[in-house]
């Protein structure tokens, strides 16, 4: 944790306890059980007098500041940042992937996109900060609803869980092993993290998860609405906590988890975004359309997935004008359309990741049929909450709209070629929702560690050549902890860097 960063945090919970709260929405959380309704619909005021933070009527708008907190980390935003653009997970960890390209000039996220990340980047160190600054918000505002509600009937607490949980995963997922979670005092003071491994940081995402689950199970189902709240819960925890034992290579418990008992296919919990203020604008978008410093890749370093050379209703792109280059006004500038304006909303959790699971677990137990269905029974009814523009529209603009049907995929003809088919079908499906960094780690993980796959990393990362700066691709396969962390004396550096 950087001095910058302790300061701040400590601020924020001395206005807790001190003189007011001040809260700045970056988004709000729209919350789906085959359709979509607001659970959050009120008016939020800029500045709480410290009093109010401890009555239960300020509750809702504590829950607001932390879902904002976890958006910016997230999906990143349109304020401050180089020309607009702040950047959350869904963009940094497609950037190392295979997803998105720079298209721009900054050489941290030059040297990123080549897999070279810089441990002194401002960049990515704010990015890292606000992910920690997500984290104690959720875990505050935990706390609160702990204290101040009704549990078995506000769905405040097992919500805010549900979010420290992600934020603990994200650390597991994008980071490398070693990332340690300090926090601030109200005094200005912190209390140091120890460094905890990767299986330990997903441990403790796990456990965050099962309280979710645990809070969410218990509470009350004596009317329509309340069943409806608490179904949503139980999905939001459910496939996070899956999520969470697909990246530790438990893969049959996932898939119990992961249920369509447990989580209906057409439930989602999404961020959302609006235009009230540049802080409450999507992210993606700012940074690829509007901003010109990110754009879609194709065929990365040899090996990445074919985005733009093999067309898909899922993954769309235009370039308008055709002759349009990036800030760097040279490299062509492709814009994704699953987001088409900063008031796109960004899926966190959906039962589409719960059926690629399944399909996964049905795979690696050999029941190719079963894999197969599940695979093409979301191509025949795609779920409502995947909106897509229109592949090279010339009006990048226009609302996106839900998925035609697709075509049934005949059966692979080797177990490779069944892997690949369900990585690449994860990659179409959960494009741009910060996903495919760990499918690529898990591909290249040795075999009997965590579920990885053993293939090669040069099978999988983009390598050889990097396409400007005169630069070669390096070996990042996460992010490291920023340099500043080392301002905690528990820490030196990362335990590895291992996938």
């Amino acid at each position: 944790m950087t001095i910058q960063m302790r300061h701040l945090m400590a601020r924020g919970l001395r206005s807790f306890g001190g003189r007011v709260l001040s809260v700045a929405l970056a988004a709000t959380a729209l919350m789906a059980v085959g359709g979509a309704c607001h659970l959050l619909d009120v008016t939020t005021p800029d500045v709480i007098p410290a009093d109010n933070l401890n009555d239960p009527l300020a509750l809702p708008t504590i829950r607001a500041g932390a879902i904002g907190d976890f958006g910016i980390a997230y999906t990143g935003s349109g304020a401050s940042g180089s020309g607009g653009t702040v950047e959350g997970q869904v963009l940094i960890s497609g950037l190392l992937a295979d997803e998105w390209i720079n298209t721009e000039t900054f050489p941290d996220r030059v040297q990123a996109d080549a897999r070279q990340v810089d441990r002194a980047s401002g960049t990515f160190t704010g990015v890292f900060r606000n992910l920690a600054r997500a984290h104690l918000s959720a875990t505050t505002a935990a706390a609160k609803f702990r204290l101040l509600s009704d549990t078995t009937v506000n769905t405040g607490l097992t919500e805010m869980l549900s979010l420290v949980a992600y934020t603990r995963l994200f650390y597991a997922e994008n980071y490398c092993s070693g990332v340690p979670i300090s926090y601030p005092n109200p005094d200005g003071s912190v209390q140091f993290g120890m460094p905890l491994t990767t299986p330990q940081m997903l441990d403790s995402a796990l456990l965050r998860f099962n309280e979710a689950l645990a809070v969410a199970r218990a509470l009350d189902t004596s009317t329509a609405a309340r069943r409806t709240a608490r179904a949503t819960m139980i999905s939001l925890a459910s496939v996070g906590k899956a999520r969470t034992l697909l990246a530790m290579g438990r893969i049959v418990d996932a898939d119990t988890v992961a249920s369509a008992a447990a989580v209906a296919t057409g439930f989602s919990y999404v961020i959302q975004h609006d235009l009230n203020t540049a802080r409450q604008q999507n992210g993606v978008f700012s940074g690829i359309r509007k901003f010109k410093r990110y754009g879609v890749a194709d065929g990365k370093g040899g090996v990445g997935l074919q985005w733009r050379t093999v067309l898909d209703p899922r993954t769309p792109f235009t370039r308008v004008p055709a002759t349009n280059n990036g800030f760097d006004a040279a490299t062509p500038q492709f814009d994704q359309l699953r987001y088409t304006d900063e008031k796109a909303a960004i899926t966190l959790a959906t039962g589409l990741e719960a059926r690629l699971i399944n399909a996964e677990a049905a795979l690696l137990r050999s029941d190719t049929v079963g894999f197969m269905a599940l695979l093409n029974g979301l191509r025949a009814s795609p779920p409502a909450y995947i909106l897509a523009g229109v592949q090279n529209t010339p009006v990048p603009g226009d609302q996106p709209r839900p998925l035609d049907p697709m075509a049934a995929l005949a059966a692979p003809a080797s177990p490779a070629a069944a892997i690949d088919l369900l990585f690449s079908e994860r990659a179409r499906w959960l494009w741009g929702t910060g996903h495919r960094l760990s499918d690529l780690r898990r591909l290249v993980r040795a075999v009997g560690v965590r579920g990885g796959f053993g293939r090669a990393e040069n099978t999988a990362f983009p390598n050889g050549l990097y396409f400007k700066n005169g630069l070669v691709y390096g070996t990042d396969v996460n992010y490291p902890v920023p340099l500043d962390e080392t301002n905690n004396p528990n820490f030196t550096q990362c335990l590895d860097r291992l996938p």
